[in-house]
């Protein structure tokens, strides 16, 4: 019984990814290679990997827009693509703070006026961003592989929250009367959020 409920699943599953091959994406792991190239907020990046006798990983883009990365030795592939992946989210969080900081402070100062306390960028998972009582503004870094129009319809979410703590009429006035076609932004989101990672 069990057998043939696992297989109607099976079946299921196959059928889901021949309809959306897009699904297949939020499985697969990233694998990282030395010499590739990245496109992360409008710009392409090379991967230079190299590896090191040491305990922790490091990394900084440098003028030329290579991302040295220098990982620890012994480490097998899905360790050493993890490790990068959680250090890339870091390096380009750092080198594109003030470009989201300047996008964030733009829209505040046209149609928001609030105090910001801090901007950060944070390789989240769970949410897109999120705005504290305490005026900080935390955005995923994921959202720099999105379109510039879809980060700035989160951007000009949470700052709607320094208007509205919750998600009511009010609130979703206030982002529609700045982004008109929000809930395509939303889609977008829906569709391929899952293959915006690191």
């Amino acid at each position: 019984m069990l057998t043939t409920e696992i297989e109607k699943l099976h079946q299921w599953c196959i059928l889901q990814f021949k309809k959306d091959p897009s699904l297949l994406a939020q499985f697969r792991a990233i694998v990282y290679e030395d010499g590739e190239f990245i496109k992360i907020y409008g710009q392409l990046f090379q991967l230079v990997i190299s590896k090191a006798k040491r305990k922790t990983a490091s990394g900084k883009v440098n003028r030329q827009n290579q991302v040295l990365v220098q990982v620890p030795t012994g480490l097998d592939q899905q360790q050493e693509s993890t490790l990068v992946g959680k250090l890339l989210s870091r390096v380009f969080a750092s080198h594109f703070h003030k470009d989201i900081s300047d996008r964030v402070h733009y829209y505040n100062k046209t149609f928001f006026q609030e105090r910001i306390e801090t901007i950060r960028l944070k390789n989240t998972l769970s949410n897109w961003g999120s705005c504290s009582s305490d005026n900080n503004i935390n955005l995923s870094s994921r959202l720099l592989f999105a379109p510039t129009d879809v980060l700035d319809y989160v951007i000009v979410h949470e700052l709607a929250h320094l208007k509205e703590m919750n998600h009511s009429d009010r609130f979703w006035k206030i982002v529609r009367d700045i982004m008109p076609n929000y809930k395509e932004k939303e889609k977008w989101l829906s569709k391929h959020g899952e293959t915006l990672k690191f």
